[in-house]
């Protein structure tokens, strides 16, 4: 098992130089938290594996869209090839990772023998190739077998032989090559044993290698299977055909490449059981990749489209989609990703709908699909193809872009029936549940209806811990996605869908309102709208609305229980205004739109957020049409093809192609949008315009003004607190902060709020 262990460092070291590995997904940094481009959950994952494709999404890494691409013409997939398509397949195993291996084992093994100080504070495993590139030289594997023998040479010679000694510095020597040019094997001793000669040629053959004399490792390495007395001997053969190899790959000509293909042949007439003889048919595609790219593109084209994968689908893939990306006839399959991957926003999806036309494939439709806009002449024909397409593999795919589509023109009735149907079905998988969701929400036939189809589930690879969210893992409680643990065994989180909340934040107060009353929705998103709206029907000034809603807070915002009933039970006038804002002072991540709002969680003094600078207009002083955000402003994750209004997609967040996707409101919502316009005169953006209007009421220089004129108010020391809070974390005009902690600490120097607040910075 050490014998294979020692084959298994050499032939690392050089695979991951030189191997032709086809990468899976890899890690998407851009992932959306309710929609993934690598297929799934595990529940998800297995039947795509088994045959059940789902929504194709554009952005999904090469080699799943090369998974759609045989699902779509009948391939199988497996569930051997399938997570081989789909993991990442081409990060290195990492080397500094635990006390027992790698680097740091290897630096802590050595440090006991007797006499070893450690001298690696600093072990570089990789080296510099020009143009600020480097290539990793030296992988995990060799540390840890190091670490193996040297544990085994000195229980069978002992920790303070010299020999043992010697065979230290032979292995320091091995490993500075890793990271360091013209590093030489330290002198020999002049009476070493046996067992020390062999591991020595062993480590001038490990070292050549490092140091790029890949032909002088290679004879070392054919002397080291010619020898009967070497532990090493038995991958010999093996390690000089793979250093001929980097020879070749390395130093290209028709010699090397003739040197390293005999060798290969050597190898392959070995007797079975030699180690790495069933790796001579990958090292045979590598050189071909190299000096026969146009005859090894055919070759991958046809095994890689075949009925039934194979073990090597992955590796031979990423061969495959270079090389047939740089031919001058791509194969079909190269063709069709790329086609969906391009970033021209016209050619592609012309040369989409040609093949389509010419083919009948329907892949090919399905690309032309997502490269279309609604507003395209095309759309109208490709709509009707998209109808047309039977059950299979391109039926969900065909689904979402014939609504996607249609939406804006189709009757809602029928579009909600349409997908009604769809969500019905056990088998979507959580991707495209969102999407057809999120089509489904914008057909809504009333607020309740709304409700019921607002909130995404977040995807989840494990556990709470494993739920994605932009390609990371959960972001700290209370973000303005709305998401937040669920209670019970699902461990996984739900919150408002991208569009919901712009839909949201496009409806007038009262719609707002009665949404946070619906019990569709959980609490925490009840939460959400009801604080928003409580900041809407503030700028309002709309006592009712004001009311209503404090009673409403007190029980979904317990902390602010008694300045919640301070509010709806105090009459309308300066002390109303000032219990209302006292309340904005408490919450620092208030807005009155979704999008930038921080959710309360935990006690008071923990809540996060910056403070706005709020300033309550005049009614006579309105007129100023204020729009809302633009869409963009609300896909917070996904890719954005473009900046204007129309350009967010905020149901498939991009990721389905830069086909258009304009956010349809409900016609509950439309029907009020003029009342919802006109409610947004009353909103002042402070960070676009300048100056408000004259006899305009900025909130913290009231609050101020009202703590000075009520010092008896037990409100008002800690008004003057969170007012040095609000400058810390928000705006501070004329010099706010140092006004309202001069006045606290005048006024009520012994209260706990004015130790609270040393400094006025």
């Amino acid at each position: 098992m050490k014998r294979r262990v020692g084959a298994v460092l050499a032939a690392t070291v050089l695979v991951g130089a030189l191997a032709g590995q086809a990468c899976g997904s890899g890690f998407d940094e851009t992932l959306p938290w309710y929609l993934d481009t690598r297929g799934g959950d595990a529940r998800d994952l297995k039947r795509l594996y088994a045959g059940q494709q789902g929504v194709i999404m554009a952005r999904s890494p090469r080699p799943m869209l090369f998974l759609n691409w045989r699902l779509l013409h009948g391939l199988q997939v497996g569930p051997e090839a399938g997570p081989k398509l789909t993991a990442d397949c081409c990060t290195p195993a990492p080397t500094f990772d635990g006390e027992d291996g790698g680097v740091y084992g290897w630096t802590r093994a050595r440090e006991t023998l007797p006499g070893v100080k450690s001298e690696l504070s600093y072990l570089s495993v990789e080296r510099d190739i020009g143009n600020y590139q480097t290539r990793q030289n030296c992988f995990r594997e060799a540390f840890d077998t190091a670490i193996v023998t040297l544990r085994d040479r000195a229980r069978r010679y002992g920790a303070s032989s010299p020999a043992v000694r010697a065979w230290l510095d032979g292995q320091d020597s091995v490993f500075a090559a890793c990271g360091q040019a013209g590093v030489e094997m330290p002198p020999m001793l002049a009476d070493q044993p046996g067992w020390l000669r062999a591991d020595r040629a062993y480590q001038s053959a490990a070292l050549a290698l490092y140091n790029g004399f890949h032909n002088a490792a290679a004879e070392r390495f054919g002397d080291i299977a010619r020898d009967p007395n070497s532990p090493w001997r038995p991958m010999g053969l093996y390690l000089k055909v793979r250093a001929l190899q980097r020879e070749a790959l390395a130093k290209p000509s028709p010699a090397s490449f003739a040197r390293s293909r005999a060798a290969i042949a050597e190898l392959a007439a070995a007797p079975d059981g030699t180690f790495g003889k069933g790796e001579t048919r990958g090292m045979l595609r590598a050189l071909a990749y190299r000096d026969q790219p146009g005859q090894t593109l055919a070759d991958l084209d046809r095994d890689l489209n075949g009925r039934q994968p194979y073990p090597q689908i992955a590796v031979d893939l990423r061969d495959y989609l270079t090389l047939g990306a740089k031919a001058s006839s791509r194969p079909d399959a190269v063709d069709w990703i790329e086609t969906l991957k391009a970033l021209d926003p016209a050619a592609p999806l012309e040369h989409a709908r040609e093949r389509w036309s010419k083919t009948r494939d329907p892949a090919w439709l399905l690309a032309a699909l997502a490269r279309v806009s609604p507003d395209d002449p095309a759309a109208k024909a490709l709509a009707a193809d998209a109808e047309k397409v039977p059950a299979g593999p391109a039926w969900l795919s065909a689904q979402y872009h014939l609504v996607r589509l249609t939406i804006a023109q189709a009757p809602p009735a029928a579009t909600r029936a349409r997908l009604d149907a769809i969500l019905a079905r056990k088998d979507l998988s959580g991707s495209d549940r969102a999407l057809f969701t999120s089509e489904r929400l914008q057909v809504a036939s009333s607020l309740s209806d709304f409700a019921r189809h607002a909130t995404r589930r977040r995807i989840c690879l494990g556990g709470f811990e494993a739920c994605l969210r932009n390609g990371d893992m959960l972001p700290e409680r209370g973000q303005a996605d709305g998401y937040s643990m669920e209670t019970g065994p699902a461990a996984e989180t739900i919150g408002f869908g991208e569009d919901a909340r712009a839909i949201i934040d496009r409806m007038p107060l009262d719609q707002r309102i009665a949404l946070s009353r619906n019990p569709a929705l959980p609490t925490h998103l009840r939460l959400d709208v009801a604080l928003t709206s409580f900041v809407r029907a503030v700028q309002l000034q709309d006592d009712a609305a004001i009311d209503g809603l404090a009673r409403d807070l007190a029980k979904t915002l317990p902390q602010l229980k008694t300045d919640w009933a301070r509010i709806a039970a105090t009459a309308p006038g300066p002390d109303k205004r000032f219990a209302e804002f006292f309340v904005l002072a408490k919450i620092p991540g208030l807005r009155n739109d979704l999008v930038y709002y921080t959710r309360p969680v935990g006690s008071v003094v923990n809540f996060r957020g910056s403070w706005d600078d709020w300033t309550i207009l005049p009614a006579d002083q309105r007129a100023a049409a204020r729009a809302p955000l633009p869409l963009v402003n609300y896909q917070s994750s996904g890719v954005i093809y473009g900046q204007a209004e129309a350009d967010g997609d905020l149901t498939c967040l991009g990721e389905c192609g830069p086909g258009a996707f304009p956010l349809r409101l409900p016609d509950v919502v439309a029907a009020g949008q003029a009342k919802a316009q006109a409610e947004r005169t009353a909103f002042f953006q402070s960070s676009i315009e300048k100056k408000p209007p004259k006899g305009s009421l900025n909130v913290w220089e009231e609050v101020l003004a009202y703590a000075r004129a009520h010092p008896e108010d037990p409100r008002s020391p800690e008004a003057l607190y969170w007012l040095i809070r609000v400058t810390h974390w928000g705006p501070n005009e004329n010099d706010m902060s140092s006004r309202a902690f001069r006045l606290l600490h005048a006024r009520y120097p012994k209260s706990n709020w004015a130790k609270r607040s040393p400094y006025h910075y």
